[in-house]
């Protein structure tokens, strides 16, 4: 405590002292106030720490947008040639940008969110620094996420997809722990997946979909050293990205979705490499658009491992209820209950001839309970 009280002494601003009367330091007078720069000395460097805190801030925050921009200019030709509506870029914080783009055949909407490095927030970018040294598996503050929504309740693509993936190992441990729908999945091996990367699929049926179809380009794109670097993740799901809490989703809130993520490009090639995936999730999505995609038996094996899943949210949320709601009151407890309410309203003559009466009831109780069992009262 001593320590506390003696750090927080020195820190603290010293204590006002009355002015001077014979100064001969810099001073400015104006009437009867007198400002004299040498005695705020704590006060300038506060200020000069709070000036630098901004200025980092601003010009930080000015250096995201411009670099958000400048990044989401090397996609918008291939934006602009699929989507009849790009809306402008919005954005969400100094290091989070929003992208909007909708009016394709096959797919509902785009949400491509620009992830940068805080560049605002001084303490953020050391750590950031920092764990980037130290964490060989650390996947970095900086990304693209390009969201693909296939199909929403009643509206686009209504047949099962299953789970199918293919993920960066470097940032396989961090994706497997965010997102739920890859539990659906199990990890496959594939001779046409890099070492660098692992494949998950629900079914191998839908490997043999996504990587031998021809025009779709996966095998293609992970045979290019270049455009294996740049990806992240490709995810193609109709399961929810998190584990719903409250029951099985309704139906209204279930969507079917391309989830493509790559690291921020900063060279020519690894642009046209993004560039390269996006059309490959555009091409997935008119692929599942074809009917018979998959075999029946395998579309039925689907909507079954939903329907259980589903069963077993609803059990569990059931119990969840049952286990936090509040136990119904029996008949004793409301007898008990109004026993002491009649006794709080009592007097203390009340109060002690009720109490007489109780043990009077209780021994005659006791006297026919041993009278029927044929023992002797003691």
């Amino acid at each position: 405590m001593s320590q506390l009280l003696g750090l927080i002494a020195k820190i603290a601003p010293p204590p006002a002292q009355p002015a001077p009367r014979v100064y001969d330091g810099l001073q400015y007078k104006l009437g009867p106030l007198v400002f004299r720069p040498a005695q705020y000395g704590f006060e300038a460097a506060m200020l000069a720490v709070l000036g630098g805190y901004l200025t980092f801030y601003f010009l930080g925050r000015a250096w995201n947008d411009s670099r958000a921009r400048s990044t989401v200019a090397k996609f918008t030709p291939l934006l602009q040639s699929q989507f009849a509506t790009l809306r402008p870029l919005l954005t969400s914080s100094p290091a989070l940008h929003l992208l909007y783009a909708t009016g394709r055949r096959n797919v509902l909407s785009l949400h491509l969110t620009v992830q940068l490095a805080p560049a605002h927030d001084l303490l953020s970018l050391l750590v950031h620094i920092g764990r980037s040294v130290i964490e060989p598996t650390y996947a970095g503050a900086e990304r693209l996420t390009w969201l693909f929504t296939l199909g929403r309740a009643d509206r686009g693509l209504q047949e099962p997809l299953g789970v199918w993936a293919v993920i960066d190992k470097s940032a396989m441990v961090a994706t497997r722990e965010k997102r739920w729908d890859l539990t659906f999945a199990r990890l496959q091996e594939n001779a046409k997946i890099p070492m660098t990367h692992a494949l998950f699929a629900e079914h191998s049926d839908l490997t043999d979909v996504y990587l031998k179809t021809a025009n779709v380009g996966v095998a293609e794109l992970l045979a290019n050293p270049v455009a294996a670097s740049v990806l992240r993740y490709l995810i193609v799901t109709d399961v929810s990205a998190t584990r719903p809490e409250r029951g099985p989703l309704r139906a209204q809130d279930r969507s079917r979705e391309v989830v493509l993520s790559t690291i921020t490009p900063s060279e020519s090639e690894q642009a046209a490499a993004v560039n390269a995936w996006a059309q490959v999730a555009l091409n997935i999505a008119d692929l599942v658009a074809k009917p018979n995609l998959l075999k029946p038996d395998v579309s039925r094996k689907f909507v079954k491992t939903r329907q259980t899943v589903d069963a077993e949210l609803a059990a569990s949320h059931k119990k969840v209820l049952a286990d936090d709601a509040i136990p119904e009151e029996t008949a004793e407890d409301k007898r008990a209950a109004r026993k002491r309410a009649e006794r709080a309203a009592m007097s203390e003559k009340e109060l002690k001839k009720a109490e007489e009466l109780e043990r009077k009831r209780e021994a005659r109780k006791q006297a026919k309970k041993q009278a029927a069992s044929g023992r002797p009262m003691m």
